[in-house]
């Protein structure tokens, strides 16, 4: 059966595109970027699979190591002999002209439903790195946050914030034990791990990733949230919070977040969104609080090209 490869742009002009995109009960979204990489699996005129990548500059520049990241598309519902290995294939000979480009590895996010796609990435190679799902909270007539307990104080990020809010960032998220990031999880990301998420608070604090960064002190920074309005009618969301270790269980992360939901309230914001692990059940627990529902689930695979 054969494998055309199409750029972005081509793909997204042709009708068996178009047709998969409205037949598939899971996948990235479509049409691709007119410079992605396309793959689509021919069969009687159709699309039954397609597979599109694209380099990623920061990570490959924070890790350094050429990475990518894919999106997956299928026609098939269920996982039966037949589609799980053609989207092998196809998973196959994606590493197999990533490889030729120089990438080493890419990451791949399906549905948390999408069991066809997440076999077949098994089954050319790939890693189930992160479980994670999206809540979003209406924020019409919510309660205004409670007062602040003594001795703490919660307000915008001064600049001499930064240094102490960088290496929060750096040790929370790149714990396995505490996290699960995906980014710990995997032996050849794991050591830079702290450097990524340093990155990403810094330029968040520049206003690149964030509109607003509210710092919880006591006097020192013990949490922080960062916040992004929404553009477009889209959601505003909730990107990166974080609570010092020897501060947890202690509700900090329930102040943080009512006082970042107010934020977004206050600048106009309807909907707010986050999107978790699974296993942070004490994040799970404060949206659930303030009436927030699970949209969505998914998966996120890395593909190193040596293990294909």
């Amino acid at each position: 059966m054969p494998i055309i490869a199409l750029s972005g742009k081509q793909a997204a002009g042709r009708p068996e595109g178009t047709a998969l995109a409205q037949a598939a009960p899971q996948g990235g979204p479509w049409p691709p970027r007119p410079a992605d990489r396309v793959l689509a699996l021919e069969q009687d005129g159709a699309w039954p699979w397609a597979g599109w990548w694209r380099a990623l500059e920061f990570d490959s520049e924070v890790f350094g190591l050429a990475l990518g990241q894919a999106e997956l598309m299928h026609a098939a519902a269920w996982p039966g002999p037949r589609a799980r290995e053609q989207g092998a294939a196809l998973v196959r000979e994606m590493a197999t002209r990533t490889r030729r480009e120089g990438l080493v590895g890419l990451s791949i996010r399906v549905g948390e439903k999408d069991f066809l796609a997440a076999h077949a990435l098994e089954d050319a190679g790939a890693r189930l790195m992160d479980a994670s799902v999206t809540w979003e909270l209406a924020l019409a007539g919510m309660a205004p946050p409670l007062p602040l307990p003594p001795g703490l104080e919660l307000g915008h990020w001064q600049a001499a914030d930064r240094e102490a809010l960088e290496t929060l960032a750096a040790t929370s998220f790149c714990d396995p034990g505490a996290c699960a990031d995906r980014f710990a999880l995997d032996p050849r990301l794991a050591p830079g791990c702290p450097e990524l998420y340093r990155r990403w608070l810094a330029n968040s604090l520049a206003g690149e990733q964030a509109d607003q960064v509210l710092v919880l002190r006591g006097p020192e920074p013990v949490g922080f949230i960062t916040l992004k309005l929404a553009k477009d009618n889209g959601p505003a969301w909730v990107v990166l919070n974080a609570v010092a270790q020897d501060q947890r269980g202690l509700g900090r992360y329930n102040l943080l977040l009512a006082h970042g939901l107010a934020w977004l309230a206050d600048q106009g914001a309807t909907l707010a969104r986050v999107r978790t692990k699974f296993s942070q059940r004490a994040v799970i627990r404060a949206w659930s609080r303030q009436g927030a529902r699970p949209l969505a689930g998914d998966l996120t695979f890395h593909l190193w090209m040596d293990k294909v």
